[in-house]
């Protein structure tokens, strides 16, 4: 399979700051742009590998990039660490827009869920929650964890915030127990 970059693509990054060359125009980028990019990439053919074309959105990629540049200003600077935390952000908020456009299924094989028949929103607040539950989740486990651990507990995360939880220690502790119990 040949990997698409995004350089030179149809698509290009969204514009993240840079420095301006004499001439007006963006300089070559510096090795930060360059891994922040690698970054971008690495999470972005994963999650298409995962979610599939459709989620091959101008807007979930200015998520991802926006994800990625704000765990670098916040000094993150591990390419794989970028890559899986913005891989992790994008795939809550795609596994959240899925639950809140369905109704609620039957959880563990035990009857039908508690929630009304109505579909589920997610507000930002407990997305950001779910999301920051995951990467804790993340940091606990081995640098190689599978992707049906990580899909698992996104499940529990996403099941116990459709329950109501919104605190992320909560929803990690949670989650974890449950891929304990598996």
């Amino acid at each position: 399979m040949k990997r698409r970059r995004n350089f030179g693509g149809r698509r290009r990054l969204p514009k993240v700051d840079g420095e301006t060359n004499h001439n007006g125009g963006l300089s070559a980028p510096d090795e930060k742009t360059a891994a922040l990019a690698r970054a971008f990439d690495s999470a972005w053919e994963r999650f298409i590998a995962t979610e599939g074309a459709e989620a091959d959105t101008d807007a979930n990629r200015k998520r991802l990039a926006s994800k990625i540049v704000a765990l670098s200003r916040a000094g993150e600077a591990d390419e794989d660490r970028l890559a899986q935390s913005g891989l992790i952000h994008l795939s809550v908020l795609a596994e959240a827009a899925r639950l809140g456009s369905q109704p609620p299924a039957p959880i563990d094989g035990i009857g039908t869920s508690q929630q009304a028949t109505h579909a589920q929103a997610f507000s930002p607040q407990t997305v950001a929650a779910m999301s920051a539950a995951l990467e804790q989740c993340v940091e606990t486990l081995p640098l190689q964890t599978p992707s049906s651990a990580l899909q698992f507990l996104s499940a529990r995360i996403l099941e116990q915030a459709s329950r109501g939880e919104q605190d992320p220690e909560r929803l990690s502790r949670h989650a974890l127990e449950a891929l304990r119990n598996r």
